[in-house]
């Protein structure tokens, strides 16, 4: 008797793998199998997602997206009854195994209770956003509502879950109970409707009165203390616990993708952590730290991956789509429109943040508005950098956070893979980070990154070669150095050979350009700063090494200053814009 499987005799090959990425506003659909001997990415297709009105079923949006692979292919992957044909069969049709990665569902609803905000809440709310989650309310000692108002918010809020630290290992204990009180009181009303959850990773000696208060009312789950002592921080317990229960309450509870789980080998993943997953990869592959950044329609992300570990930082509140009108909430209009190149008004910019909030899916159509999209991705990139500097106590220059060293940045999101020129892209990622160093740049343009992250732990070997393959977008090596000088007064000296070209040059401090390597032909690069600025081996210390072009068309470097300043004239700054844009070639 078959199974919805359909197990037959397979042929004895290399295994194929169908990858969907069930996003908010797309799902996309990958194909990776073995051509001559090592893995590809055979096709790739996206469709509108359908896990909302008026489908509700997310499994419809993968079908229709498998089924235009097949015509794709002339594969038959699909059963008449819409079933994954698994595993291959002998006549060639059909797929070894189904992947998926999702970032469709609802966000956590959190409520955070703890002592002070700047302590145990902060902590918190570092571990959090590991997660896709909405703060829908917080209570500590400084929150000025009385108790019954306290009660009140806990029931308006709804939380699916309650994340309670607070006090030191053997620290205080009443004034952490007292709260939990109110918090209690508030749970004994909603747990009639459903029941939250609670994940308590405060004082340790408080575990069992804790559970005793709020057992009646919510599953409690007990973390590590998130703050241990005052000087120290572990998150990776309570991290843990969040991340399975994202997982349990709102993947699971995906309209339709109880299908999709019956035909996967593996466990779905949150999208931005299938993205962690393969930017740890290629840390370790590569023995240098990785940057990402995932400009999403409904969230950013940002990756800091090294050999040992990679970190995720998500940030729900803010994306392209439907939560980028949030982005006033944290920047004035006139922040975001210091990025256009022209002359546009602060009710002009507003505008499109509204209409693109309420019509996720419009396309730019002409270049104004095309410049307007990019100036919001960069203000967004920006903003979520901030956050996460701070989470991340990454050093601050002149009040702006300073990104850790990295030696590849990727980049993923719709904005990013549809700009029409390699040098827009760049500018915008150059722009919102200002990182520093010597670092190259990929570009996920077909969205397959969070697939191959789906598979690293499982298949390593399809991860590498489709990698190998071709299947980033190489833009090209980028130079940033740090340091201040005089605008116009020499800041590099580079010297660039190859067997099609010779080339000597400079380049002033206060601009950006692009000195010229053919798409993948290599070069020895020299580059020499004055003593006044540091590529990352000391002030004044140069490097000769040799790298390969992109598409960006040759080695950008970065010689605006680290963090740079827009001019205040705000013709003087449209002009600036624009050479800059020129320079790129944008």
């Amino acid at each position: 008797m078959m199974t919805e499987a359909e197990t037959v005799e397979t042929v004895e090959t290399f295994e194929s793998f169908l990858v969907a990425d069930c996003g908010s506003t797309h799902t996309t659909v990958v194909l990776f199998d073995v051509v001559a001997g090592v893995y590809r990415l055979i096709a790739r297709t996206a469709v509108p997602t359908t896990a909302n009105a008026p489908w509700f079923n997310v499994a419809q949006g993968v079908q229709q997206a498998i089924s235009r692979i097949s015509e794709i292919t002339g594969r038959k992957l699909l059963n008449e009854q819409g079933r994954l044909v698994r595993p291959v069969r002998t006549d060639g049709s059909g797929v070894d195994h189904f992947a998926a990665v999702a970032s469709a569902a609802q966000p956590l609803d959190v409520l955070l209770v703890g002592l002070f905000d700047e302590v145990s809440i902060a902590s918190a709310r570092r571990a959090l956003r590991s997660v896709y989650h909405h703060e829908k309310d917080h209570i500590t000692l400084s929150d000025q509502r009385p108790p019954h108002e306290q009660v009140g918010a806990v029931v308006q809020a709804q939380p699916d879950l309650v994340f309670i630290t607070g006090g030191t290992d053997g620290g205080a204990e009443d004034r952490l109970l007292q709260v939990i009180e109110s918090v209690g009181l508030g749970m004994s009303v909603i747990s009639n409707s459903h029941e939250p959850q609670v994940i308590f990773a405060g004082n340790i000696r408080l575990r069992e009165r804790v559970q005793n208060m709020l057992s009646e009312y919510a599953n409690v789950q007990m973390a590590n203390n998130l703050r241990p002592t005052l000087e120290t921080e572990q998150l990776d317990d309570a991290i843990r616990l969040v991340t399975d229960l994202y997982e349990e309450l709102k993947i699971n509870a995906l309209p339709g993708v109880q299908e999709l789980r019956d035909w996967s080998s593996y466990p779905i993943l949150p999208t931005a952590r299938a993205f962690g997953s393969v930017c740890h990869y290629l840390a370790a592959l590569q023995k240098q730290p990785v940057f990402g950044v995932d400009l999403g329609s409904n969230s950013v992300s940002l990756i800091m991956a090294t050999p040992d570990q990679a970190r995720v930082s998500i940030h729900s509140e803010l994306g392209t789509g439907f939560p980028v009108v949030n982005l006033l909430d944290n920047v004035s209009v006139d922040e975001v429109r210091q990025w256009v190149p022209v002359e546009i008004s602060a009710a002009e910019t507003a505008d499109y943040i509204f209409n693109k909030s309420l019509h996720p899916f419009a396309v730019a159509t002409d270049e104004k508005t095309l410049q307007l999209e990019q100036a919001v991705a960069r203000t967004l990139i920006r903003c979520a950098t901030e956050v996460a500097a701070r989470d991340a106590s990454w050093a601050v220059v002149d009040g702006q956070p300073a990104l850790p060293p990295f030696g590849l940045l990727l980049a993923r999101g719709s904005t990013l893979a549809n700009a029409p020129r390699p040098g827009q892209i760049v500018l915008m990622l150059l722009d919102a980070l200002q990182p520093t160093g010597i670092f190259s740049i990929a570009l996920d343009r077909y969205g397959v990154l969070p697939a191959l992250g789906a598979l690293a732990a499982h298949q390593p070997l399809a991860v590498i070669q489709t990698l190998e393959a071709g299947v980033l977008s190489d833009l090209g090596w980028v130079i940033a150095p740090t340091g201040k000088g005089q605008l116009g007064r020499k800041a590099l000296d580079v010297t660039i050979e190859s067997d099609q070209i010779s080339f000597e040059g400079e380049i002033e401090f206060g601009k950006i350009e692009i000195f010229p390597i053919a798409p993948g032909k290599s070069a020895k690069v020299a580059v020499k700063p004055t003593s006044r600025f540091d590529i990352g081996f000391g002030m004044g210390q140069g490097k000769t090494m040799t790298l390969t072009g992109g598409l960006v068309g040759g080695l950008v470097i970065d010689a605006r200053g680290r963090p740079f300043t827009l001019p205040r004239d705000v013709a003087d700054r449209r002009s600036l814009m624009r050479k800059w844009l020129w320079d790129m070639g944008g």
